[in-house]
């Protein structure tokens, strides 16, 4: 189950708050609109604008409680990397001709509870992932800057420079609904940033087994076992 932080907490306040202050503001403005085509009914005049203008300015807080609830849903698919975290546990293989198969056994804590598999080609693989960092004047509301695993990426060059148009890349895990919607929008919120980031370039290996952390800039990888050329 996932944990429930603060910006989930705040999230669900401001909500149930808008959602009470809407229902309240929309009853009053019906009874200001029935009294007023009600024969006999006590009407003040101006009762209809005044109620209309007051529940507009309620909406706001709707909004604003979505809005939470959106971006905690949408940080909700990252894992928290404040500090370094360990991602979980790689096993590559050789698979083919300068094709290896690799496997990402996730850490309990990271927000994907299968196993990530795919297959890359070329002389140097590498991980590659999505990197949320929010604003440090907005973090005392619960965000945390996070990450998540995405593709596998491959060079033919032996040297590891190749530039990052010239890779192949498998994809390992697509972006959950709100994460997707909020990469597709960031660039309009100066508030948040997002970016993609790499570990260091593997040699292609028999069999390898390593242990994946995400720091601050990337991905670092600690080697378990390793065996072949």
């Amino acid at each position: 189950m996932a944990e429930i932080g603060r910006l989930e907490i705040i999230a669900a306040l401001v909500s149930i708050t808008g959602v009470l202050l809407c229902a309240r503001g929309s009853w009053r403005l019906i009874q200001a609109v029935r009294a007023r085509f009600t024969y006999g009914a006590p009407y003040r005049s101006g009762t209809i604008q005044d109620r209309l203008f007051g529940l507009l300015l309620e909406i706001p807080v709707l909004l604003l409680g979505a809005a939470l609830a959106f971006l905690a849903l949408a940080q909700a698919s990252f894992q928290p990397n404040e500090t370094t975290v360990r991602v979980g546990r790689i096993e590559a293989r050789r698979s083919g001709w300068s094709r290896i198969s690799v496997r990402l056994v996730p850490d309990p804590r990271y927000p994907a509870d299968r196993v990530l598999e795919g297959e890359i080609g070329g002389a140097r693989w590498a991980v590659a992932g999505d990197f949320i960092t929010w604003e440090p004047g907005i973090k005392w509301l619960g965000f945390r800057d996070g990450h998540r695993v995405r593709s596998l990426i491959g060079t033919s060059d032996s040297t590891g420079t190749t530039p990052a148009a010239r890779v192949e890349r498998t994809p390992l895990d697509p972006l959950p609904a709100a994460a997707a919607r909020l990469f597709a929008v960031a660039r309009y919120l100066p508030f948040v940033k997002l970016r993609t980031e790499t570990s260091t370039w593997f040699p292609l290996a028999d069999r390898q087994v390593m242990i994946l952390y995400a720091i601050g800039p990337g991905y670092l990888a600690e080697v378990a076992s390793e065996s072949g050329p």
